[in-house]
């Protein structure tokens, strides 16, 4: 190996790196498709710029590649193995392998020497893109990334944003980027600190081609770019809601099922816990996560662990909420109910510890029927046993004193007497 190859190398090595550092990614190559998933489709090769920097007698010549995939998965072509080559020398020089759907730039950058290859290629599926001064300028050449949802549900609106940079540097400032699906009118929104967001309503259920353009301010001097996806929409799933199933004594955790009210296409939703009267860690684990619900599938269970309560602890109740729904949301909390805990047998037999509470349970002597004096035993006032049949000739001898005078006292000391001689 020469010492102009080692340099070529190295350079080309860092410009890799440097390429990928400045997209916040590695490389397309790197990405893997799924094994045993064949994808159907046409690669174009892309040269995005083309920067010339001399070198005493050698002109190195470093190309910035990008591509676009009508595939719908990714596409494997081993560099160097016949669809996937430079057209001049060593067939493989690290330029993409794996192709993901849509259009991609920045995706490898590649350095050699332009007087010994002046008509360098690059060619895929039998398309050959010119390496050559033709090609724009790095120094004025833009790229888009496009940072969108692979999937939204049909007549509800979503957001999109895209990065503008000039490739190899940096951000570019100004101008604004045209978003568009299935290229219909264009949203435009002006560019700021090198990026524009829109917010863009999904059009019928089906796949689309979402693209962003960026239109470069008169004058600047810089290349229009554009980036795309494919954007999948389906029908509405309908409201979302939660709801708790009930608790009952001895449960080791509660259940909460969120639904919807049609099975249509995939939705998804944050959950989480919150107190009320029952606290996490004391009453209940604090728990939560992401539903998803897929296609075809109406309802979830999620199961909220419930810690072991002590005798006589009372009812509590605790929340689950739902957040951050990819669709909307009906009833976006449920309330859990822990019942309360039973006092056992052998403590509610042991009865009041109050001596006040106490005393109110003592019946008095005699007394099988009525409810329980509050009076002491020893009370003097207390009735005692046969009282109820003086009690009644008390009574008695009240009404004859008032009535009869003397001679109705003679009669009721015959009828006491009679009544002690009967006894």
């Amino acid at each position: 190996m020469t010492r102009l190859s080692a340099h070529l190398r190295v350079a080309s090595a860092a410009g890799i790196a440097a390429v990928a550092a400045l997209f916040g990614a590695a490389p397309a190559a790197l990405a893997q498709p799924e094994p045993g998933v064949p994808a159907a489709g046409t690669v174009t090769p892309l040269v995005d710029c083309v920067q010339d920097a001399p070198l005493g007698a050698v002109t190195a010549r470093s190309v910035v590649l990008g591509y676009r995939s009508t595939a719908s998965a990714p596409v494997t072509l081993p560099a160097g193995g016949g669809e996937n080559d430079l057209t001049s020398g060593a067939g493989d020089r690290g330029q993409p392998s794996t192709f993901l759907p849509g259009e991609h730039h920045g995706t490898a950058l590649l350095t050699f020497d332009a007087q010994a290859e002046p008509a360098l290629g690059w060619r895929v599926q039998g398309a050959v893109p010119a390496i050559d001064a033709t090609a724009p300028a790095c120094t004025d050449a833009t790229v888009v990334t496009l940072n969108a949802p692979s999937s939204a549900e049909a007549g509800r609106s979503f957001v999109t944003t895209a990065a503008v940079s000039r490739l190899l540097m940096g951000a570019a400032d100004g101008g604004s980027v045209g978003f568009s699906i299935d290229g219909e009118a264009e949203t435009v929104v002006p560019v700021a600190g090198g990026s524009a967001r829109a917010e863009l309503t999904a059009p019928a259920a089906g796949s689309h081609t979402l693209v962003a353009r960026y239109l470069p301010a008169d004058g600047s001097g810089l290349k229009a770019a554009t980036a795309s996806t494919v954007l999948t929409t389906a029908v509405a799933s309908g409201p979302l809601s939660v709801a708790a199933n009930s608790v009952v004594a001895g449960s080791t955790s509660a259940v909460v099922v969120v639904t919807r009210a049609t099975a249509n296409g995939e939705a998804t939703v944050d959950y989480t816990t919150a107190d009320g009267t029952a606290r996490a860690g004391a009453d209940y684990t604090a728990t939560s996560g992401t539903v998803v619900l897929a296609d075809g599938v109406r309802e979830a269970k999620v199961r909220i662990p419930l810690a072991s309560r002590g005798a006589g602890s009372p009812s509590a109740t605790f929340f689950v909420l739902l957040q951050r729904a990819s669709t909307s949301v009906g009833s976006a909390s449920a309330t859990v109910l822990l019942p309360a805990v039973a006092t056992p047998p052998a403590a509610a037999a042991a009865g009041p510890a109050d001596p006040a509470a106490a005393s109110l349970a003592i019946a008095g002597p005699g007394d099988s029927d009525g409810p329980a004096s509050a009076l002491p035993v020893a009370d003097p006032t207390a009735r005692a046993a046969g009282a109820a049949g003086q009690d009644l000739l008390l009574l008695i001898v009240g009404a004859i004193l008032t009535v009869g005078g003397i001679a109705g006292v003679v009669s009721v000391i015959r009828g006491v007497t009679l009544s002690n001689a009967n006894a």
